[in-house]
């Protein structure tokens, strides 16, 4: 499958999904970043039969898609991260599917692929019992940072996380030390603690997998492990990469994503995963 590059605007994007199909039968996949890209291309059919177009960003791929529909071009599909449009009830997108949970990071962590992630990252051949409560720890603490990103969202952009590294605020207990995560998170801009320590501690009905953000879990992943190790954190993109690694066909096959897809192929009539 091969990786396509761009000076990305949804423009560009229609145009070349459009000179694809002029010269093709196959499914043409839009999926948001590079990462995206590697990650399912090991799991859908290769290239010449199938081609996956990079669109650096969510916007450029949900503008590319509506238009390659207005043009009547058929057999394209976008792959994106959920975000929080479940949870704030966004209307679903024709052939467009979000993958499960909050985003990919999420999906393969909830995923049978995380038990094999986690002996390598830990270091350690944990049972499954330890393996579940790290997890649902994690799970819990980037579920916390969750909810003061929607939080955001939902008023105007108010806190900023762009250098957020959730995992630093794990203390050497294993516990998540939240008023100094907020306190980090204040730096120059006009908010209150106590609000946004409300915010944190409100309980909610949403699965934490929904409201919880890949790269705060992986983030707060490699710290975890490290303490556990004694050794110094590897990074979260190192972490991440592990992560997608760890992914392969049969984990792919349990995702509800993986149903809609089978779906979408017999709608369409066009073959996009490979047969086991």
């Amino acid at each position: 499958m091969a990786l396509q590059q761009h000076q990305s605007n949804p423009v560009r994007i229609a145009n070349e999904v459009g000179m694809l199909r002029s010269g093709m039968g196959g499914p043409i996949v839009l999926v948001e970043g590079a990462t995206d890209t590697r990650l399912f291309r090991r799991l859908f059919i290769p290239s010449p039969q199938a081609r996956v177009i990079h669109c650096k960003g969510k916007s450029n791929l949900l503008g590319a898609i509506d238009m390659v529909t207005s043009r009547g071009i058929t057999g394209v599909l976008g792959i994106c991260d959920a975000d929080f449009d479940r949870l704030l009830g966004e209307p679903a997108i024709d052939n467009v599917f979000p993958v499960d949970h909050h985003d990919t990071e999420i999906m393969i962590c909830a995923s049978p692929a995380f038990s094999h992630f986690y002996a390598e990252l830990y270091e350690r051949e944990a049972d499954d019992r330890e393996m579940q409560r790290t997890r649902a720890r994690l799970l819990n603490y980037s579920s916390i940072i969750g909810k003061l990103r929607l939080w955001s969202i939902q008023n105007g952009g108010k806190v900023g996380f762009k250098t957020l590294n959730a995992g630093e605020f794990i203390e050497r207990d294993g516990v998540f030390n939240i008023q100094s995560c907020i306190e980090t998170l204040m730096v120059g801009k006009d908010l209150d603690s106590n609000t946004l320590l409300s915010v944190a501690k409100t309980s909610t009905e949403s699965p934490e997998t929904e409201i919880s953000c890949g790269h705060d879990f992986t983030s707060l992943l490699d710290f975890d492990a490290a303490i556990r190790r004694r050794s110094r954190p590897h990074g979260r993109e190192v972490v991440e990469k592990m992560l997608r690694l760890s992914f392969d066909a049969k984990s792919f096959s349990n995702t509800q994503m993986y149903v809609a897809l089978r779906s979408w192929e017999k709608e369409e009539r066009l073959k996009l995963i490979p047969d086991s």
